[in-house]
């Protein structure tokens, strides 16, 4: 009895505040393995045992709060406030979108790419007064945008019985077929009507559902593509095809600076396997590019066939200006590229003629003006903008070092089997141009 007195005499005269030990310092752990640890609170003061209501009245004030993992969670109310570390998935989080920041706008990077004297310039392309260098072209392509003579006259009988079967309005058709005398004469061919119905019902499926870019790609683009390049059983119709090339990416020498990562989605190039000279110049060529191919790319299965027409693709309704600025940056790195590539062979040709180092550094300004005035020989570089149903020409130019990019005009849709039939008549038509233009300007203005 005497001992249990003298303990709650003890117990009384204890102070009331409760001194907690020094705080000692500890060294801040990485937080890589501060992630893959559940969070634990201080340990509280010894406890005592005694009567209800000294607790109460010794304990330090303590607040309940909800805590990840703990429902009663003590928040100590006398301790210095420290900040919460987040947890790994609030920090990703926070990371993404602090990156999402600082990356430039796609309007920022078009104003950043306008100012650059290597840069991008979009302008608006009026079919009634277009680049002269594309004049022909473009008239051409307007006149295909509004289906006139896009089918030869040998299919008129089979292709209108097939209209009519199907209870189509035949009215749209009456001015589709050229006249008897007026040969086709153009690359790839023409396919059948119920390819053309498939392409349709593929299109109108990406459109119902939503289907993203990439479906849009395969179900719909590369398939109208196939049908024009390739035999109903596979195999080339001739030295052109096109090819899916989204991992494409143009070389940094020849890339304009805040260009995207992405560029095109498709393109259609040329072989040169069956033409044994034109291989060996090809391979001579390559041996001496940055990219090792013929191309401003080293994307591999183009590198000794050359790219010549630019296809970039989004779904319908968005992402336009987005389109603009990958086209137009892409075309940029291949007019950079063609400058490189005629400069090499102009400077190879004075040095052959000149021997005195002297003498070069002197015509180094007519040098300039000649590569310049090989390059505008050329002309303008067609390319292809596909948004969902509609296929839209651009064009771009070459002017002072500068990239001007030319948009844009429909030439067709996949919203109907005669548009289709437009858009297969356009891309033969701008293929037509790469054979009889483009190549043969390459051969002469590039290779040996």
């Amino acid at each position: 009895m005497h001992c249990t007195t003298s303990i709650h005499n003890w117990i009384r005269h204890q102070p009331d505040v409760y001194d907690y030990p020094p705080e000692r310092t500890r060294k801040r752990r990485p937080v890589a393995a501060a992630c893959n640890e559940v969070p634990q609170l201080a340990s509280p003061p010894p406890s005592l045992e005694g009567d209800t209501d000294w607790e109460m009245a010794s304990t330090p004030k303590r607040r309940c709060v909800k805590g990840p993992g703990d429902s009663h969670a003590l928040v100590d109310l006398d301790t210095t406030p420290r900040p919460v570390i987040a947890n790994c998935s609030e920090r990703s989080a926070s990371e993404t979108s602090s990156t999402t920041s600082r990356t430039p706008s796609t309007r920022r990077q078009m104003m950043s790419l306008r100012l650059s004297e290597s840069g991008v310039e979009c302008k608006a392309l009026d079919v009634d007064a277009p680049p002269d260098t594309a004049q022909n072209l473009v008239t051409t392509m307007e006149e295909i945008g509004r289906a006139l003579e896009i089918l030869p006259h040998a299919l008129e009988s089979t292709i209108m019985e097939k209209v009519r079967k199907r209870n189509l309005d035949h009215r749209k058709w009456r001015h589709s077929f050229k006249s008897a005398e007026n040969e086709d004469g153009l690359p790839g061919r023409i396919p059948t009507f119920e390819e053309v119905e498939k392409i349709h019902r593929k299109a109108n499926e990406c459109l119902e559902f939503n289907h993203e870019e990439a479906s849009w790609n395969n179900q719909v683009h590369l398939r109208l593509l196939e049908s024009i390049f390739e035999e109903v059983l596979g195999g080339q119709c001739d030295q052109f095809n096109a090819i899916s090339c989204t991992t494409a990416r143009p070389h940094r020498e020849f890339k304009p600076a805040l260009s995207p990562v992405k560029m095109i989605d498709i393109c259609v190039y040329a072989s040169v396997d069956q033409d044994a000279e034109l291989s060996a110049s090809m391979t001579k060529f390559r041996s001496i590019t940055p990219t090792q191919t013929v191309n401003h790319t080293d994307f591999e299965p183009i590198s000794m066939r050359p790219l010549l027409l630019s296809i970039e693709t989004k779904k319908p309704g968005v992402h336009w200006d987005t389109a603009q600025l990958q086209i137009g940056s892409w075309h940029a790195a291949q007019w950079s590229f063609l400058r490189w590539a005629v400069g090499q062979k102009l400077r190879r040709q004075r040095v052959e003629r000149l021997t005195e180092i002297h003498r070069i550094n002197e015509e180094e300004e007519a040098f300039r003006v000649d590569e310049l005035a090989v390059l505008s020989s050329l002309g303008a570089l067609p390319g292809i903008i596909v948004q969902g149903h509609r296929w839209l020409l651009v064009l771009s130019t070459y002017e002072n070092g500068k990239t001007k990019l030319w948009t844009d005009h429909q030439f067709g849709t996949t919203q109907s089997c005669l548009d289709i039939y437009a858009v297969i008549a356009g891309m033969r038509q701008l293929t037509a141009w790469a054979r009889d233009v483009y190549l043969p300007w390459f051969k002469a203005s590039i290779l040996n």
